[in-house]
Order: structure tokens, then sequence, then C-alpha cells
């Protein structure tokens, strides 16, 4: 029996494991992908795969007439271990895609913006949606463990060697050993049991944030030296509607630009295309990592469990939330925050980066005045490191108290403030 229990446990987890190093970054690159309906409709189909096509399958793989057949693997638990997988890789797979699409295009420019490589670029995505990717992993295994008839076709029930719980279920029944069968099924019930809390423990574990070596935080400053950049043109259309047409726009190093307008105006568009963000634009005058780009976005999203992981994750260090009047603040879980301590919590992100370039949408919305007024000192301290510095903003106080220059954007290009329609601007729109 114990010999049944063991090779159960192999066999199930080792094909569980296996689809999952395959099915998550499969599902990650599809929900990122976007457009893949039909294959999405082809995953959710194969979660019903009947088990005995799959054993056929492999059986003609492994067969000394299939390809696989120098091997020599049929009847062993590795042909079991791949039978399983094939099962169990659709469910994984479709599970995880699901659990991806929850992360926003916020969350990816985020993550872009940290400039990390692709698998800690991942395992960040991960984190963000872990609890939905382990449940597609206990269905995974559930599915694993239950199935009897592919592994009962490649793996040939030999006892001591590819005997598992289900096919000795199968053997004792057709025996006529009823007892025997339900006590070995109760064994099936508790393994199950057991293994779907410890999946349902590891859902309360959310993953640590690190960061990258090469992201180390370093002393000196908040911000590196941005010499000038011109775009020609800044242009973006969707949907045949051109939302931004912008000529000539400059972005000077140890400036604060501010981009002023209404709602639907451009300017969360236009600080994405200064980011890289947008394919419509070529890129960023600066790369995305450390000592590029900052953004802070007017909804921003956080990629960890508490405000320390987030600077941590982008290589910087606990005193620049102090900085940002987070202290004592440092451990409380992400989904606690209000909107003002995300806000900060997201600049203390950026500033980790020590960019070049500070990119800052409505960033005090959700602050009071005397911490509004404290967080433009640190924008003006970037500024003086030699930073470029660009704001979105409805608040012309702000503006005023800011902007070494001010763009001023109507229906997507730029127009002169003296101008009547600026002026009806500046004079009513604005203070909305």
């Amino acid at each position: 029996m114990a010999s049944i229990f063991a090779t159960t446990l192999l066999t199930s987890g080792s094909a569980t494991l296996l689809a999952t190093a395959i099915g998550v970054p499969l599902g990650a690159r599809c929900a990122r992908a976007g457009g893949l309906e039909w294959l999405r409709v082809l995953v959710r189909t194969l979660y019903g795969l009947p088990p005995v096509v799959v054993g056929v399958l492999v059986y003609l793989l492994l067969s000394n007439d299939g390809p696989l057949g120098p091997l020599d693997l049929l009847f062993t638990v590795e042909a079991m271990v791949l039978a399983q997988t094939l099962l169990v890789l659709p469910l994984v797979w479709g599970g995880t895609w699901a659990a991806f699409d929850a992360i926003t295009p916020g969350h990816r420019h985020a993550i872009a913006l940290l400039g990390l490589e692709r698998w800690n670029g991942l395992k960040v995505e991960v984190g963000l949606v872990w609890r939905g990717v382990l449940n597609g992993v206990a269905l995974g295994f559930g599915r694993a463990i239950a199935e009897v008839g592919s592994v009962l076709m490649v793996g040939g029930n030999i006892a001591g060697r590819t005997r598992v719980l289900t096919t000795s279920i199968v053997l004792e029944t057709s025996k006529g050993d009823l007892g025997a069968a339900v006590v070995q099924g109760g064994l099936l019930l508790l393994l199950a049991l057991a293994m779907m809390f410890l999946i349902e423990g590891l859902r309360g574990i959310a993953p640590r944030a690190t960061a990258p070596a090469k992201a180390a935080s370093s002393p000196g400053g908040l911000a590196s030296s941005f010499p000038q950049h011109t775009w020609d043109r800044i242009s973006v259309v969707r949907g045949g509607v051109t939302v931004l047409d912008l000529r000539n726009l400059e972005v000077r190093g140890g400036e604060i630009l501010v981009v002023l307008g209404a709602s639907g105006a451009g300017k969360s568009t236009l600080l994405r295309c200064v980011a890289g963000l947008e394919p419509d634009v070529e890129g960023a005058p600066v790369a995305q990592g450390r000592g590029g780009v900052g953004l802070v976005a007017q909804h921003p999203v956080l990629l960890s469990n508490t405000p320390l992981d987030e600077v941590l994750l982008a290589g910087g260090a606990a005193d620049l939330l102090d900085l940002v009047s987070m202290a004592g603040l440092e451990g409380r879980p992400a989904t606690a925050l209000s909107g003002g301590e995300r806000q900060r919590t997201s600049l203390a992100r950026a500033l980790s980066l020590r960019p070049s370039m500070l990119l800052l949408d409505e960033f005090s919305s959700g602050l009071d005045l005397a911490t509004t007024l404290r967080i433009e000192g640190l924008v003006r301290q970037v500024a003086s490191e030699g930073a470029a510095v660009v704001i979105a903003t409805h608040d012309l106080a702000q503006a005023q108290r800011l902007a070494d220059r001010r763009v001023l954007l109507v229906g997507g290009q730029a127009v002169d403030e003296s101008s009547e329609e600026g002026r009806a601007l500046l004079g009513l729109a604005l203070q909305g």
C-alpha cells in the first residue's frame, strides 16, 4: 500500500509541477498578447479532453513503432507522468490565462518602467495574480490524482512499479474486494484533501517583492540628470479619432513642465507617450529602468503587498517612504491603503529608480494641502538635481506654484493661453 501511495503522489505531483512550469508562462503570454479568443476556446475545449484519447496518443508515441519507442518508456512512471501532464496542462494554462486577464495596462506599464528582465517581470505578474494561478494548479492536481484511463493504458498497472490508487481501486473492484477498494478510495480522498489544504495555505502567502541585484539602491540624491529632448511630432489616433497631435514638444532637464487641460484633453496620453508606453509614438529619450522614467499615474497601481515591498522592488530603500510622508505605514497591506497613500507609495517607487525623467499625472489629487506642499518640495528637488519633470494637472494653483513652462491642451492640441479658447479654459474648466 505504501508503494501505491508513493507512486500516486509521485505521478500526479510531477505531472502537476510540469504542467505548471509550462502552463503559467503560456497563460501569462496569451493574456499579454490579447486577441487570441480562438485559442482560448480551444484551451477550454481541452478541459474535457478524454483520458483514453490521451492514453492512446501517448501509447502510440511510446510504443515500439512510435517516434519515441527507442526510449523504452512504455509501462513506466515516466509514461504516466507524460499522460497526466497532457491532461493537466489545459487546466493550468486556461486558469492562469483567466487570472492574468486581471492585470491591467496600468500594471504592465508600471512593470515595464522598472526595466526588469523578462523572468523577473513574470515573477512580479505572478505575484499580482498568485491566488488565481493557484486555483488553476489546484484544478490540475485534482484531475491528475483522480485520473485512471490514460495511466492504466500507458502504465499497465504493474504491481510495485506503476500501480497507483485509482488503478488499484479498479483492480480490487474487479476482484470483488470492495472493502479494499473503499479503503483505497478513502486514502485517495485524504491525499487530495491534504494537497488542497497545502494549496489553500499557499494562497494566503503572497510572494514578497525582491529587488534585482542590478538595481540596488545607491546613495546620493533623488534623481539623475537629463539634458533635453524634442519630439518633432506626437500623434495618437484611436478608432479614427485624433487623441493627441502635438509638434515640437521639448522637455528639458532641471525644468518642470506643467501640462494643463480639461478631462479628455490628452494629458495622460501625452505622459504615456513621453514615457515610451504608447506604440503610436517612437521611443522614449531614456531607457526604462534605473536612471530612466519614473511615472505616477492618475490612478496608481501597486505591484507588491506593502509600501516597503514596493520600493524594494524598484531597488530603493525604506527612507524614501519617510520622504513621501509614509513613515509608520511601511508594512501596511496594499489593499488597506487610501488613495493618497497609494499615490505617495507610487511616487516612492518612481523615486527609487533615481529617474532622469519624472512624470506625474494628478499626483496630489488625493492629498491634503499640507502633504501636497511637502510632496511639491520633493518634486522641486528632483528638478533641481537635473531631472526633467512633466506634470499633468487640473490644478491651476499648483501649476502656478511649480511650472517653469506650461502647455495647455484642448482636444489633443496645444493652444495659446492668451487666446480666447485658452482664457476660457483656464478661467472655467480648470476650476472643476
